[in-house]
């Protein structure tokens, strides 16, 4: 007798506990933050500094609110073909939750290496040719003609 109802008091225990487990977990904050973008007038050279990049960005959470000042540049690709710079930023909230963005800015890649600064030594990594078209498998030289395409063997 007394083991049944030692077995009834602990499995009805079990059950408060998972249901005040479930209600934590449906009141967690899960969702992360979200970017909103300005437009920017700037071109990427060798005086631009992360904050410069940052400028006109706001990140927002339903449940932190304003999280702009957590807004971190994360890398910053250089295109030496497409003269462009990909700024990848990323935020996180106050539960963890994480949102990343990137942003095309234009890139004066001459004025970086007439100024004698080596590509190598900013903070950024450094692309010689454009992306390959995921599209349609194929992709290009630095001189922008087709020399060939992706694998295109079929299982």
């Amino acid at each position: 007798m007394k083991g049944n109802i030692l077995g009834i008091f602990f499995t009805i225990l079990s059950g408060i506990l998972i249901a005040l487990i479930v209600i934590a977990y449906s009141r967690s904050d899960r969702q992360e933050p979200e970017f909103r973008f300005s437009a920017l007038n700037l071109t990427y050279d060798s005086q631009t500094r992360d904050q410069d990049l940052i400028n006109g960005i706001n990140a927002y959470d339903l449940k932190d609110g304003d999280l702009t000042s957590r807004i971190v540049v994360e890398k910053v690709v250089l295109n030496k073909i497409d003269q462009t710079a990909v700024v990848y930023y990323a935020v996180a909230d106050y539960s963890g939750n994480v949102a990343k963005q990137s942003r095309v800015f234009p890139a004066n890649i001459e004025q970086i290496e007439d100024e004698g600064i080596s590509i190598d030594t900013l903070d950024a990594v450094v692309e010689e040719a454009p992306h390959p078209n995921l599209g349609g498998g194929e992709f290009y030289s630095n001189s922008g003609n087709e020399t060939g395409s992706e694998n295109s063997q079929e299982n």
